[in-house]
């Protein structure tokens, strides 16, 4: 019976809806018609009456001026599945003011035209209000039989798990009585039950009080040699033996203080110089145009690599010293160079208008020029420039 209530009630409230939900469409849509044709109609009017009044004062005469306007509201559109409903009679736009007193001189003008069309246009409009009206009578009274339906199934639901609810309560005040009037007795005892898991053992107790001292015990083996004790007092000086042999050569002393300053002699960058180099941090340096990957010396060059942790920095300063033609500072980093020891050079770049392959000594340098393991090949194309260390 429940179930059969259930299914009755939703169908009554499917139905309402979908009926209300259609009424208030139509509804919508003929007064989104009746406003288009409104606003249209406006402007045409508009526009003739403005052309007469035009005419008319070309003319010499001056009729009053009318103007025809007007507004519709409908609000917010309702959400979907809620009935629509308008509030009717429409609200029209108050009366236009009266027109102003014209005295004029001369033949009485003739009246104003009558608009045809503006006539046409409200007996539309009056036409489509109406239907509108009917349209929400019929969606009321669908909607107040839903709810009279809907109202009877309530009832009769309510009626039926009352009567529900009365037969359950019967059943078990006379289940309740005749439980308490039964007697009974206790029957045999039953078999022994399967014997619990041991418990976890206990605390450990207190320490008991020390017993009696034993015999004593056998002699044990003797213990080691004790250490030698200290030195005593020296006796009297004896003879002086015989010579012996020449002992070894003992280490090389220590540095002797430092002499008087000799004569001045030439600096560091006259030295350099007079070899045709540059000092850079206190080494003099040569360049070196490269013909292959190899080392190639230049004139009057004591070559050696001095020990140095050199930054990427240090490179791009000694790139600027001794390149010979415009070429970047950029470092290629997919090159074939790197930082090895297999040349005796100090720097080695290339010089084109791109990232430059470049191969350091790892004696003068901590930059690492590629990213990959080096290939350590420090001629890189024709313009390969070397850079070596001198000793002046």
């Amino acid at each position: 019976l429940l179930s059969w209530s259930e299914h009755c009630a939703s169908l009554g409230l499917i139905t309402m809806q979908r009926t209300a939900h259609i009424a208030g469409v139509a509804a919508f849509a003929l007064l989104l018609c009746a406003i288009t044709l409104i606003t249209l109609d406006s402007r045409q009017i508009q526009h003739d009456v403005l052309v007469q009044q035009n005419f008319q004062v070309a003319n010499g005469q001056q009729l009053p001026e009318f103007s025809v306007a007007g507004t519709m509201q409908t609000g917010e559109p309702a959400p979907q599945g809620i009935p629509l409903s308008f509030q009717l009679p429409v609200p029209l736009p108050a009366p236009s003011p009266p027109a102003p007193t014209v005295i004029t001189v001369g033949p009485r003008p003739k009246k104003a035209p009558v608009c045809k069309r503006c006539e046409r246009q409200m007996r539309k409009i009056k036409r489509m209000v109406s239907e509108i009206k009917k349209q929400n009578e019929k969606a009321d009274d669908l909607i107040e039989k839903q709810d009279d339906m809907i109202a009877n199934y309530k009832d009769r639901m309510e009626e039926a798990v009352e009567k529900i609810k009365n037969r359950l309560f019967e059943k078990g005040r006379t289940y309740t009585d005749l439980i308490k009037h039964l007697k009974t007795k206790p029957g045999p005892p039953g078999p022994p039950g399967v014997p619990g898991k041991p418990g976890r053992n206990g605390l450990p107790g207190k320490p008991g009080a020390p017993g009696p001292t034993g015999p004593p015990g056998p002699q044990g083996l003797p213990g080691p040699v004790g250490k030698q004790g200290p030195q005593g007092i020296p006796g009297a000086i004896g003879p002086p033996g015989p010579r012996g042999p020449e002992g070894v050569t003992g280490r090389q002393g220590p540095v002797g203080p430092q002499g008087r300053a000799g004569p001045t002699g030439p600096s560091l960058n006259e030295l350099c110089s007079r070899i045709g180099g540059m000092v850079y941090k206190g080494v003099c340096f040569k360049r070196s145009k490269l013909g292959g990957n190899s080392d190639r010396f230049p004139p009057d060059c004591n070559v050696y690599n001095p020990r140095a942790s050199w930054q990427e920095s240090d490179y791009v300063a000694l790139q600027r010293m001794f390149k010979d033609r415009p070429t970047w500072e950029q470092v290629n980093r997919n090159g074939k160079g790197g930082l090895c020891s297999n040349f005796r050079a100090t720097l080695a770049f290339e010089q084109h208008s791109s990232p430059v392959g470049v191969w350091v000594n790892k004696n003068s340098f901590v930059f690492n020029p590629t990213n990959s393991a080096p290939q350590c090949t420090m001629f890189g194309d024709k313009t390969a420039m070397a850079v070596y260390a001198c000793q002046v």
